[in-house]
């Protein structure tokens, strides 16, 4: 993997020992992470538990049952425990298993299952509305999130992917152009790293980006990076003489678009100039109300029609773009394999309450350089 700076931590090598629950596949119990309620303080809300229950197979239920490896989170395992936007992605019961994308073994198959088999080494992305489920010794795996894992791929790596660089290869493939000039805001987070590897490829001609970790993301192919809090992008003079063709926002305020309509250094829509988000204008989402959905719907909605009609603006857009199955996922994981993609990776975290709580700090702080992981089990 490449490694995000700096590491932080490693895993404890007796991840399975003291604190788990036994393996055996006729356990009816298993070790898992439990969060207690909504909230911010990771210290209260995350605690090991060693007496959940294992979950079945169930008859026509599309999954598989997979012991776990190792597992990613991603920004939407704060925002579910955080509780903001409890009204599409709450779990529902508390406690909840927090956890989403993962790596792990398929240990159980329907007789009519015609795509995996016992034995086999999965990556798998959630498929409720905000990850869940993970951070467990097993977890049921709907068959098309899921797709085999490369022998050339780590654990640890191959859970990395599904998220952040999946999103990563959608939003080239739907919005990037041959020849384009493309910056890059907040280009160190799990899906910056992955994107920026991805630009070059595609054909881009000039990729500038915004982040602390200069060496880092000039080593994933960026031609020039800006420290942003010393250097403003919409000031420098060579990017308002050759303006952007793209910018693809990844941290989330009104400014950064603000500056790209006044500086000049993003094309106008009339010129090619387009401006994709994945944030918004807040990197904080509220779903605790259905106004809350109407008015992100209406923003959205809004400024994207506003900038197709009133083209002296560069073309504004939203990309969702989480897309597992029509092979997806699979296809990422063939271009990691030939080393087309590499996993980027913050730190790595022992699977008990230490571990957990530090993982989910990093991710809580939105300083995490790469993907941030927990490792589950070595075996």
């Amino acid at each position: 993997p490449l490694q995000g700076e700096p590491q932080r931590s490693k895993p404890q090598h007796n991840s399975m020992s003291k604190n788990t629950a036994s393996t055996d596949n006729k356990s009816t119990m298993m070790a898992g992470i439990n969060v207690s309620g909504y909230g911010d303080d990771v210290d209260k809300l995350i605690s090991f538990n060693t007496s959940l229950p294992r979950p079945k197979l169930q008859k026509g239920d599309g999954n598989i049952l997979v012991r776990v490896l190792t597992v990613s989170l991603a920004p939407g395992d704060c925002r579910v425990m955080s509780g903001k936007t409890s009204l599409v992605q709450g779990p529902p019961s508390m406690p909840y298993i927090p956890g989403g994308d993962l790596c792990g073994i398929v240990v159980d198959v329907h007789e009519d299952e015609q795509t995996f088999k016992v034995g086999d080494c999965v990556v798998a992305m959630f498929d409720t509305a905000g990850p869940r489920g993970a951070l467990a010794e097993f977890k049921l795996v709907k068959t098309e999130k899921a797709a085999i894992k490369p022998q050339a791929l780590s654990p640890v790596d191959a859970c990395a992917l599904p998220s952040s660089a999946l999103t990563a290869m959608l939003l080239v493939e739907q919005h990037v152009r041959k020849g384009d000039r493309v910056l890059v805001l907040g280009a160190s987070g799990g899906v910056g790293t992955h994107l920026v590897q991805m630009l070059k490829p595609k054909g881009v001609s000039f990729v500038a980006a915004t982040t602390t970790q200069r060496s880092l993301v000039q080593g994933l192919g960026a031609d020039r990076v800006l420290d942003y809090r010393t250097e403003k992008w919409w000031e420098v003079p060579a990017f308002k003489e050759k303006p952007f063709d793209l910018a693809v926002d990844l941290w989330g305020t009104r400014d950064p678009w603000d500056k790209a309509v006044s500086s000049g250094a993003v094309k106008s829509g009339r010129n090619g100039g387009r401006y994709i988000t994945m944030v918004g204008d807040s990197p904080v989402i509220w779903f605790q109300h259905w106004w809350h959905i109407f008015k992100l719907i209406k923003d959205m909605t809004l400024r994207e029609w506003w900038t197709a009609l009133f083209r002296s603006y560069p073309r504004w857009k939203y990309h969702v773009g989480l897309a597992p199955s029509k092979g997806n996922l699979a296809r990422l994981l063939t271009m990691a394999e030939h080393g087309e993609v590499k996993a980027v990776i913050d730190s790595t975290h022992s699977f008990d309450a230490e571990g957990v709580k530090q993982a989910f700090k990093i991710q809580k702080g939105r300083h995490a350089h790469g993907k941030v992981v927990v490792v589950v089990s070595e075996k």
